[in-house]
């Protein structure tokens, strides 16, 4: 690492030099490993802990060549600026091309807040305060780049004219950005000053992230020629962001995000929308808030058959070309706000740097929802800040002609009395280990013994012959998606829609075909039903079971996908409001209201496996170490009561199911 500069930046050759924070797990592996597969990028992945880095990437086969780990504790200033240091070195005569801050921790489940070393909220730190420390420091290396680009991951939750920003209490909101003004340090938790919530703490930061990005289109971007965006790639449901929860929600809430809100987005798609940021050049693009495969929600009806999927409403599918410039809330643009929150995190943070409001979406959903939602949100906003301005220092806090450090202090003694926080130790570390992130314990004897990798043998779920109508002929050589050729290694091409993809050894066809438009029928899921019959080599198998092999240079992987009526699509959409619509919204909600229980009483053998990995990570990792594994929210636990309950298996399902039936009745099918 302490190359001389002259010798560091030759070795890169040609390639692109990539920084991206959290690189260990979910979103941020996908997108190193998209960005690897095109040989135009060095990536440098800023990783907490170096001995999970190095397991995982053994464990997913990231070839060391272009691909360099460094550790950075986003929870520790002094861990940035010694990250910086260590990358100013490596970079040699090299301009950083990309930045991309993709790291953060999501803390909703304790009453109280838990600090970073420099005394603040943790969820405020690494998720804002050090990604707004780091690129401060990272734009200078950026001169000299002819395409340099900075991306920070926002959410629909800190954009509050969205159904999943504006319609699901607590709201993203900064108010008067009073606990910041006042230095946002223990025991002021929280950037409004009011009483710690840590749903509310984790979509501020992105609220303040989108903010920020677009304080530095307007002060940088004509100056340093930098291209600033902010991103939201889609729900990961089964990302380990949400390593917090507890086991039955990380179980159910991906199936809910696919049945009944079609906001589901799996790790490898959205990988390659942050890749693809970072990647295309339409991406160059300033001061924009990227989305993908917007518009109405549709095909409700055919969810059941499609593994949950449903197109439309930022989830899955539509590929490379249904990238869009989505819309920002006033709270977003708001500029005043965003002069204030830029120069409150200055102080706080320390960085140097170089010497709007929008209509709200008119999506009639986000008016139903908001109407229904909006007296408890109000309600349990007001109780929250009622409860923190109690006594005499409530007058104090507010008056701004009182000396700051009289107004901090009347306001930690208000929130000193609000503290949460066990006395007792033994209850905090019960605490701690309920809310540690460590994967739960296995239900099932799914110890793993090997290295989960993806198989490049198509399965053998051979069917007997199928009504086979005459293939069409094909109309000339297949078409290359547009932006599909870095997708993967394997030419893969589908008839009779005659389309080619790129896709990767051992990848499942199902997500070849959703990747590439292509509608394939499912049911069972299991290659027991034929229903995705696909026809390779003349033989028909189970697209369901079905994964890429590998070809000789210059063939391709042929795909035959049986023709499905135009009877089988909806062909037209009612009115929203109309008696037809409201009908359809209700009949075809249901359809993904039966999709969810039906998935979520059934075992799920992902769900197992998932975990399974986690833990033969975590275990891996401490061997490495030579220590008992503990990650920054300790260890965890699981309890007695979820793992020998089985009536609480049945009881969270109807549960969400409760709330997903609320959402169908609520939600017509083209919202």
């Amino acid at each position: 690492m302490d190359l001389p500069r002259s010798l560091a930046g030759s070795r890169f050759g040609g390639r692109k030099l990539v920084v991206i924070t959290g690189t260990s797990s979910g979103l941020g592996l996908a997108t190193t490993k998209a960005l690897l597969r095109t040989d135009k990028y060095h990536v440098i992945g800023g990783v907490r802990n170096m001995e999970k880095m190095k397991v995982v990437a053994e464990e997913e086969g990231i070839s060391m060549d272009h691909f360099t780990p460094m550790h950075v504790d986003l929870a520790s200033f002094a861990s940035v600026h010694k990250f910086v240091e260590e990358l100013e070195n490596f970079r040699g005569d090299r301009p950083i091309d990309r930045l991309a801050c993709n790291a953060a921790v999501y803390q909703p489940t304790l009453d109280y807040p838990k600090w970073s070393e420099d005394g603040h909220e943790q969820q405020h730190q690494i998720n804002y305060f050090s990604h707004f420390l780091l690129t401060s420091k990272i734009m200078p290396m950026m001169e000299g780049s002819d395409d340099a680009r900075i991306c920070m991951l926002g959410s629909v939750t800190g954009n509050d004219n969205t159904v999943g920003g504006g319609g699901v209490y607590p709201i993203a909101d900064l108010k008067e950005l009073e606990g910041l003004e006042l230095g946002c340090k223990k025991p002021i938790a929280m950037m409004d000053g009011y009483n710690f919530n840590g749903a509310k703490a984790y979509k501020d930061t992105k609220l303040a992230c989108m903010m920020t990005c677009n304080m530095l289109h307007e002060r940088f971007h004509r100056s340093t020629g930098i291209a600033f965006s902010s991103v939201y790639p889609g729900c990961i449901a089964e990302t380990p962001l949400f390593r917090e929860k507890r086991p039955w929600f990380r179980k159910l809430f991906p199936v809910f995000m696919k049945y009944i809100t079609g906001g589901y987005v799996g790790e490898e798609e959205a990988g390659q929308r942050l890749f693809q940021v970072l990647h295309d050049p339409r991406c160059t693009k300033s001061g924009v808030y990227w989305g993908w495969n917007g518009g109405p929600r549709e095909g409700r009806e055919d969810s059941l058959e499609k593994g949950g999927q449903i197109t439309g409403a930022g989830g899955a599918g539509g590929g490379w070309d249904s990238i869009f410039e989505n819309d920002q809330s006033d709270k977003v643009l708001n500029k005043d706000l965003m002069m204030r929150l830029w120069q409150y995190t200055t102080e706080i943070t320390g960085a140097e740097w170089p010497e709007a409001y929008q209509p709200k979406s008119p999506c009639p959903t986000l008016k139903v929802i908001d109407a229904v939602t909006s007296v408890l949100g109000v309600l349990e906003e007001r109780s929250r800040m009622e409860a923190s301005r109690q006594g005499e220092g409530a007058s104090i806090v507010g008056d701004r002609s009182v000396p700051r450090e009289e107004r901090r202090k009347s306001l930690e003694q208000m929130l000193l009395a609000l503290d949460k926080t066990p006395r007792d130790q033994k209850q905090l570390e019960e605490d701690m280990l309920l809310t540690s992130g460590m994967a739960p314990e296995a239900s099932k004897d799914y110890e793993l013994k090997e290295p989960i990798k993806r198989s490049a043998e198509t399965a053998v779920a051979v069917m007997p012959e199928l009504d086979d109508p005459v293939p069409e002929e094909p109309k000339g050589p297949p078409q290359m998606i547009p932006g599909h050729e870095l997708l993967g290694d394997t030419p893969v091409v589908f008839q009779p829609q005659n389309v080619m993809t790129m896709a990767r050894v051992g990848q499942p066809l199902s997500e070849v075909a959703s990747q590439a438009d292509v509608f394939i029928r499912y049911k069972c899921k299991k290659g027991e039903c034929k229903t995705c019959a696909v026809n390779i080599d003349g033989k028909w198998v189970c697209a369901c079971q079905t994964k890429i092999e590998s070809v000789a240079p210059g063939q391709h992987f042929g795909v035959r996908v049986r023709p499905v009526s135009e009877k089988e699509k909806r062909a037209s959409k009612a009115a929203f409001f109309s008696p037809e619509s409201v009908k359809d919204g209700f009949f075809n909600n249901a359809f993904g209201m039966l999709g969810f229980v039906k998935e979520g009483i059934a075992s799920d053998d992902d769900f197992e496996i998932r975990m399974a990995r986690e833990r033969r990570i975590q275990e891996l990792t401490a061997k490495k170490a030579g220590a008992a594994f503990k990650n920054l929210r300790g260890e965890q636990k699981a309890s007695s009561e979820e793992k020998d309950d089985p009536k609480k298996k049945l009881v969270v399902p109807a549960a969400f199911g409760l709330i997903g039936f609320m959402v169908a009745v609520l939600q017509p099918l083209n919202v």
